[in-house]
């Protein structure tokens, strides 16, 4: 018997798991650790004598309603815990029914062998054979003369059980090396050529790295675990599915239901997925009308009495967000720094918005974080525009951070996350929070959404977020007075800061997010100067490196929404970002940099044109 870390546990068997959870119960670890537990195994969890927080009370009570057996400090004996085997003698002794993996290894094999641009989108909840039956397809396949088959996955580890079958299905062992594993990095950035690319956990690879490689390879599997401890999986299929459709629209999917590691309704299965809410059953059932919705906090004492509401809330923020884990269940139910607000018609939730309290923090404490000496806890808009953006006493000032924000999905478009913003706003005001802020990993929709909510972008992460591969944005509303003036004071340094970092760190942000932001950036008066000086540039052979600097300058003076959508990307991408004439050439397909510069210069003919035109109608 050994001790290692849960996260190791992922792709191997265990007949027997002890859980030390004396210190409070861990949902993390609970969740990625029991579904390595075979059929028939045991699992056997050390949980405090005492009940120390809302948490506990809550799992405590779940471990009571699902019957299983329980040790007490104060019971001299108690039953032998077979937790993974079912209490129904029956399913002891069960047959596996294996055709759906069958059928699943016939897909995977024809998504090889069949017609281009039809990948396939393979799905399970943990312990479906799902692993497997992508080692058994990939080894079949080369044992049939397929040469080059591509695994790529968050880590080597976790394609472990794949290899294991690949190499028992194998008629030559050494064709395993046929088999190559490629981090999702390197298949982005080496774009390596093969016969199949087998994507395993797709849910825990970025977004825009999925869709690089479903437009990049005409044989292709996506595979992901539907319902897993990572919390990302519906996520995943609201997100990918959706621009894969778009991508390929004879996509195929498979989904394998039944269950290979242990038996079918299997106790701590039932028990994982149901407490730590990782389905969403409770909210595809519901109905919405027309009623008007009400708006109000929720507290953790409402959700232990109400088990069902809970689910309801946290299955939405499953489905709404890539990162939502176990563990954030443990912070509605523990956290006091944290308001859990929601939208509700009847007893169905239409939205809900998690805010997290931050700042307050006295000079001194500032001061710290300033200088880098501190870094409390959480705080993370307040700490960073201490210490990033350089304002030594932002700390000290409170912050309400819309940590999370999701409607459901059926009923997104008609403006009720809007509703609930302005809500939490006035709500923010009487709590007497000297801002209302958010931070998240920013596309375009969502950079839009929050701006027309009336906030500014204070920060921009120079580098992408690991599991959803954008850039981070940090955007701000004042409250208060005091409030006000250091937002304004922050704003004025980031808009400056930025002209600096976007031919710079942010050289590859998307134009599509600096489109959204340009507004903020931007003095809308045009320097005469400026026209005259380019004239030579338009209308003879001046070069562009000649007049750069001028063209910087008139691209931070115009408004860009007279371009067509490419005409905006290409001058971003060339002006502001100072990308080099062979990216731009292969990124918007020019014959070469010559037909790229005349590119270029009929944008500035058309933006100067439009300015001359908006400037004499207003003069008349």
């Amino acid at each position: 018997m050994r001790s290692i870390p849960y996260a190791q546990l992922l792709g191997q068997d265990i007949a027997l798991l002890i859980l030390n959870m004396q210190q409070g119960f861990d949902a993390n670890m609970f969740a990625a650790a029991e579904g390595a537990v075979c059929g028939g195994g045991v699992i056997i969890v050390l949980l405090p004598s005492e009940i120390q927080d809302n948490f506990l009370r809550y799992i405590k009570a779940a471990f009571n309603k699902h019957a299983f057996p329980c040790i007490s400090k104060h019971i001299s004996s108690a039953p032998f815990i077979d937790q993974h085997a079912s209490h129904n003698p029956e399913h002891q002794a069960v047959q596996l029914n294996l055709d759906e993996q069958q059928q699943a290894i016939q897909d995977i094999i024809k998504t090889q062998t069949g017609h281009r641009r039809r990948p396939l989108v393979l799905t399970a909840n943990r312990g479906r054979g799902k692993s497997a039956a992508l080692g058994i397809a990939a080894a079949t396949l080369i044992n049939q003369g397929v040469s080059n088959i591509l695994v790529c996955a968050p880590s080597k580890q976790s394609v472990t059980t794949l290899y294991k079958h690949a190499k028992a299905t194998l008629k030559v062992a050494t064709d395993i090396s046929l088999l190559t594993f490629i981090a999702p990095d390197a298949l982005y950035d080496e774009q390596p050529k093969c016969d199949l690319l087998i994507i395993d956990e797709a849910a825990a690879i970025p977004l825009k790295l999925l869709i690089t490689f479903a437009k990049r390879y005409s044989r292709v599997i996506f595979s992901s675990t539907q319902f897993g401890y990572e919390g990302s999986g519906r996520g995943f299929a609201l997100r990918f599915q959706q621009q894969l459709q778009q991508i390929a629209p004879e996509w195929r999917s498979h989904h394998l239901s039944q269950a290979i590691r242990w038996a079918s309704h299997d106790p701590v299965e039932a028990f994982t997925l149901s407490t730590l809410c990782l389905v969403d059953d409770e909210n595809k059932n519901q109905e919405f009308s027309s009623d008007k919705p009400t708006i109000g906090l929720v507290t953790s004492a409402q959700l232990l009495q109400s088990p069902r509401l809970l689910k309801l809330i946290f299955s939405l923020l499953v489905s709404a967000h890539y990162q939502t884990k176990p563990s954030d269940l443990t912070a509605l139910l523990n956290d006091h720094d944290l308001s859990i607000i929601v939208m509700q018609q009847a007893e169905q939730v239409l939205a809900v918005a998690l805010i997290n309290h931050e700042g307050g923090f006295s000079q001194s404490i500032s001061e710290q974080i300033y200088q880098g000496k501190r870094r409390p806890k959480g705080h993370l808009v307040a700490q960073s525009l201490t210490f990033h953006s350089g304002f030594q006493h932002a700390a000290i000032q409170s912050y309400a951070r819309i940590q999370r924000i999701a409607v459901q999905p059926q009923l997104q478009s008609k403006t009720l996350g809007s509703e609930l913003i302005n809500w939490i706003t006035n709500w923010a005001i009487q709590q007497e929070f000297d801002h209302l802020c958010a931070s998240f990993s920013a596309d375009q929709r969502l950079l839009a959404f929050w701006l027309k909510q009336g906030m500014q972008v204070l920060r921009i992460g120079t580098k992408r977020d690991k599991s959803s591969g954008q850039h981070s944005f940090m955007v701000n509303l004042p409250i208060s007075e005091p409030g006000k003036q250091l937002h304004q004071s922050i704003h004025h340094a980031f808009t400056q800061q930025v002209k600096v970092q976007l031919p710079r760190q942010l050289q590859q942000l998307e134009p599509g997010l600096i489109q959204v932001l340009w507004p903020q950036l931007i003095d809308k008066s045009t320097p005469t100067d400026i026209v005259n000086a380019l004239s030579a540039y338009i209308n003879a052979n001046r070069s562009y490196e000649n007049v750069e600097y001028l063209l910087i300058e008139l691209i931070y003076h115009c408004s860009l929404t007279a371009l067509t959508q490419q005409q905006q990307d290409c001058i971003i991408a060339k002006v502001i970002q100072n990308q080099s004439w062979a990216n731009l050439v292969k990124q918007y397909k020019f014959t070469g940099q010559k037909q790229a510069q005349a590119y270029i210069k009929d944008c500035i003919c058309d933006l100067l044109t439009h300015n001359q035109e908006t400037t004499h109608h207003n003069e008349t």
